[in-house]
């Protein structure tokens, strides 16, 4: 640790001499995610979240040869605005420089601007010819290489009920390490380790890929770790993806991706094996191979798969017993066919096959070892009309998702979608659009929203309502509810930006009431209001005040949660600066008030303020030359009227919850 700063201060003194412009991507990223998301009630760490535009970043999208399915992946995008893209270069001809998007009058600006980072143009030279003429010149090869890497230090300076008793075997230090290389859009090649407080290997976690992509007719090859992303994710998806949030319009649809490498280090639901997309005129063929170990309990007496951790803790003996404690086997392909940007639809098949059986708790739970499924998605554009959908059968039912896109003019635009999930079916490789944060069961809703740019600011508005016909594990009956959100943002002045929203969200919960369980309805209502300021191009500050009521008529339970932060962040030159004091106070978890926050690159957490408190944070993000940033940050919680902090292993004695992080990026 004392090495780390000691070179940190070294760094911080050339640049005194030497320095870099600090790329604003990052910025604009957590920007972006700010617009989309909205704070689930549950803690999270939202690391995959940032991946996917990461992801986007280090392989921007060709707006001379996308499509319109392609530029529909964009943060923000809408398919009518990609069609008015491919409409102007086809008029035109090819775009010379990205910032000729700002010349398409259908297309809003601010659209534009929040796209930039994502997109880019290329010259006339493609694929493998222009890949040989470079091999042929070195200077050519090095300039179309580039190198990062990424580790990152996490380090709670607390010790935790865990540590304590020496029930946990590692360190309390959290570490990450991630190389990838990148040869233009030809090639790339990644390895990452991982490590989580209380785990002995700085590698407890290890995951690694090569790459080719678009050589001749391969569009994409891999060997090691993948995901795969088709149709609306009812049967083939990644681990992770959008929900509902404060954009009513862009998570609806899902986006798929496709075929591409995994470089998150989320220890679950991805694949380990090969697979190869390959384009043939207007048709995709995608066939995969996994063979990979997953963490498990299984049932000592019948050898029976009782449940699958998702955690990726290692920590002692019975976290060490589930780790990679059975392996599946999945094989398939996917026939994709589109045709000039009107029409994409496809088929995916595979088999699913695991060493030991799932056991099931109830008669609709997972049961078996071998599983078939069988989709079928398509997207279809007509003008201002965007329709999409998937129906996936698992051998006993068809799970299904419908929808509809319409923009109206690119200041109105309106979505709506029915989904219909069987209590009975069952598919541990998807992640659909759904009330649930992706699961696809036992869920029937409908959701509709609107995104209306009015002369005062822009306005999001989405509906939702959903029943879970059958028990869930939060309740022991069949329930519904329904939500409702309103969030609108306006610019009165030019460096002047207000921010209101309301969420209502009314749901059946199971409750114990004389002794009696019940289905009950709860009543959760969110007020915010939020002012952000940009006194000048390099200080910009932001104030929130959120209100939370907690509401059970029939137990007599009303509870309130409050939240105000003040927010800066300062850029010059080289250098950002981040920080954040959070002033809480809510009558228990229950009303606990939920804030994304800002952290270093790749992380972004969603953390519950609960009880009395305060918490606060200051991040340095220092670019010295033009190859490396750095990044710190240190966060404290104080909660004067408690004398412990969290629970079970992760206990701390005492009211004071502080950590510091550090990470170091080289690019080359």
């Amino acid at each position: 640790m004392k090495l780390l700063c000691y070179t940190f201060l070294l760094f911080l003194f050339l640049s005194q001499f030497i320095y870099s412009q600090l790329d604003s991507t990052s910025i604009i990223t957590e920007d972006i995610l700010d617009d989309i998301l909205i704070e689930p009630d549950e803690e999270s760490d939202s690391e995959e979240l940032v991946d996917i535009l990461d992801e986007l970043i280090r392989n921007p999208i060709d707006i001379n040869k996308a499509d319109v399915f392609q530029l529909s992946k964009l943060p923000k995008m809408d398919a009518a605005s990609a069609q008015r893209i491919v409409d102007h270069r086809n008029k035109f001809g090819n775009f010379f420089s990205t910032n000729e998007l700002f010349s398409i009058s259908d297309i809003d600006k601010a659209l534009v601007q929040s796209i930039l980072p994502f997109v880019k143009v290329t010259g006339s030279i493609e694929g493998t010819e222009q890949n040989a003429r470079d091999l042929e010149d070195p200077k050519l090869f090095y300039g179309k290489s580039k190198l990062n890497i990424r580790s990152r230090f996490i380090n709670d300076l607390q010790n935790r009920k865990g540590f304590i008793n020496n029930k946990f075997e590692g360190s309390k230090l959290k570490s990450y390490n991630r190389l990838i290389y990148n040869y233009d859009n030809f090639f790339q090649a990644g390895f990452l380790a991982e490590k989580d407080p209380g785990e002995v290997s700085y590698s407890d976690f290890s995951s690694f890929h090569i790459q080719i992509k678009n050589f001749d007719l391969i569009n994409s090859a891999i060997a090691g770790d993948y995901v795969l992303e088709f149709g609306q994710g009812l049967a083939l998806w990644s681990p992770f993806g959008f929900s509902k949030g404060a954009d009513a319009i862009f998570p609806v649809k899902k986006k798929p991706r496709y075929l591409r490498p995994y470089t998150s280090a989320a220890e679950y639901r991805f694949f380990r094996g090969a697979a190869a997309r390959i384009l043939i005129d207007n048709f995709n063929l995608t066939a995969f191979y996994s063979n990979n170990s997953f963490d498990a309990s299984i049932d000592f007496v019948t050898q029976e798969i009782t449940s699958i951790s998702q955690t990726g803790y290692h920590r002692f003996g019975s976290e060490l017993n589930k780790k990679s404690a059975s392996k599946s086997k999945i094989i398939g392909g996917v026939i994709d066919y589109k045709y000039d940007g009107l029409l994409n639809i496809g088929v995916i098949y595979y088999n699913a096959s695991f060493n030991n059986r799932f056991q099931a708790s109830s008669i609709y739970d997972l049961s078996g070892d071998n599983f078939n499924y069988l989709s079928t998605y398509y997207e279809i554009n007509f003008s201002k009309i965007n329709l999409f959908g998937e129906a996936s059968y698992d051998g006993t039912s068809v799970a299904s998702i419908n929808g509809i896109q319409f923009s109206a003019n690119r200041e109105l635009m309106f979505t709506s979608a029915l989904r219909n999930y069987p209590r009975n079916y069952q598919n541990l490789y998807g992640f659909g659009f759904s009330e649930r944060s992706g699961r696809i069961n036992n869920e029937i809703g409908i959701y509709s929203g609107v995104r209306w740019k009015i002369p005062y600011g822009i306005l999001n508005l989405y509906y939702d309502i959903f029943k879970f016909p059958y028990r869930t594990n939060e309740n022991s009956l069949s329930s519904e509810g329904d939500e409702l959100l309103l969030d609108f943002v306006s610019k009165p002045f030019s460096k002047f930006e207000v921010r209101l929203r309301y969420k209502y969200e009314n749901k059946e919960i199971s409750r114990a009431i004389n002794a009696e369980e019940k289905i009950i309805r709860r009543l959760r209502q969110i007020a915010r209001t939020e002012f952000v300021y940009n006194l000048a191009k390099i200080l910009r500050l932001r104030t929130r005040i959120e209100y939370n009521n907690f509401f059970i008529k029939d137990a007599n339970i009303k509870e309130n949660g409050f939240l105000v932060f003040q927010d800066f962040r300062y850029l010059r030159n080289n250098i950002v600066l981040n920080g954040r004091i959070i002033f809480f106070q809510t009558d228990s978890f229950s009303s606990a008030v939920y804030e994304y926050e800002n952290d270093l690159f790749g992380v972004m957490p969603n953390l519950a303020m609960y009880g009395k408190g305060i918490r606060w944070y200051l991040i340095l993000k220092y670019k010295p030359i033009q190859f490396l940033s750095l990044s710190a940050k240190y966060s404290e919680t104080y909660k004067p009227n408690v004398t412990s902090l969290s629970s079970g292993d992760n206990e701390i004695i005492g009211n004071v919850d502080n950590r510091v992080s550090l990470q170091i990026d080289v690019t080359f």
